[in-house]
């Protein structure tokens, strides 16, 4: 670790103003993560000048260069994927947290998830290394997953993203056409999508797709033959996820493997939860439907908040490891 033997870490969070940074801070202050300096940088010009944290309005400063972080011991980077890619050919110094899907692709770098990865390889990252966290989609496919222990064969899904997976920007625009269909104004150039009151596949739907099935045969340590669409919805926050599964051997235990996995929340013998349900939850919020076919499952999460939660472990097991150095 970049940090000195027994002390607590000095920690940034880039993005503090976006929807992934926001929640970081705010569960940081929940989980009273403890750091000697926790500095939050904005990364658009005119964003906020504090956030919440907790019960307190904490300051934020513009970040003007990769050259900032170097005194920090870890930074997380709730960024843009070219901004987060800057800081990453920057390596200014601390460990780094990425929730941008910048570095999900890249080669020779640590996907962690609480879970799937051992927590002594996150004590063994030293100072300027990089670690991502899943898209939060492919975390929660895969925890379903290992919990049914499907670890190979045919699996169907959907994918339904909200605005807030897209950023501030998304919401902002579904925002606003919502606002000028409602009132009869609503003018769309011919080579644009309508984002308001519709559902479409995404624009780069092929390369989601991919980056799923790569992050969740990661996970698993396994090839899942994983067939999948994804779509834009119109929900300002959170994630939906349809999953289908063939007849298998011990299908009839499904319901209470789920019922027992970590940081899963199978919802049974009520109506199915709906995206706003998961709206603040870190759990991955489940039901279960079994037929004579196999099953299929509806899962609602709230991405922002579940990348958060990735992120804020990697940070703990980072800050015991230099606690216990």
């Amino acid at each position: 670790m970049a940090a000195a033997a027994g002390r607590e870490l000095r920690v940034a969070v880039v993005g503090a103003t976006g929807v992934a940074g926001s929640q970081l801070v705010d569960l940081l202050a929940e989980r009273g993560f403890r750091a000697s300096e926790l500095q939050l940088f904005a990364s658009e010009h005119g964003a906020a000048e504090t956030v919440g944290a907790g019960d307190e309005e904490r300051p934020v400063a513009p970040l003007t260069a990769p050259a900032d972080l170097a005194g920090f011991d870890l930074a997380f980077l709730a960024v843009s994927p070219s901004l987060a890619a800057d800081i990453v050919r920057a390596r200014p110094g601390p460990v780094l947290i990425d929730l941008s899907g910048a570095a999900r692709t890249a080669t020779n770098v640590l996907l962690a998830a609480p879970g799937f990865t051992v927590r002594e390889r996150l004590g063994a990252l030293k100072g300027g290394a990089l670690v991502a966290i899943p898209h939060p989609s492919a975390f929660a496919l895969a925890t379903i997953l290992k919990a049914l222990e499907v670890n190979a064969g045919f699996v169907a899904a959907t994918l339904m993203l909200g605005a807030s997976t897209a950023g501030k920007d998304e919401i902002d625009k579904l925002m606003e056409e919502s606002a000028d269909l409602l009132n009869a104004r609503l003018d769309i150039a011919d080579d644009e999508q309508q984002r308001a009151f519709n559902i479409y596949p995404i624009d780069d739907e092929a390369e989601v797709i991919n980056i799923l099935a790569s992050q969740v045969e990661v996970l698993l340590g396994a090839p899942a033959a994983l067939a999948m669409r994804a779509v834009r919805v119109p929900v300002f926050y959170g994630t939906a996820l349809s999953v289908a599964l063939p007849m298998a051997p011990g299908i009839e235990t499904w319901s209470e493997r789920l019922r027992a996995a970590p940081g899963l929340m199978l919802v049974e013998e009520e109506m199915p939860p709906s995206v706003i349900d998961s709206a603040g939850q870190e759990a991955i919020v489940v039901s279960l439907h079994r037929s004579p076919h196999g099953a299929a499952l509806w899962c609602v999460i709230d991405n922002a908040r579940l990348a958060a939660l990735c992120a804020v472990w990697i940070a703990e097991n980072l800050s015991l490891a230099a606690a216990s150095v």
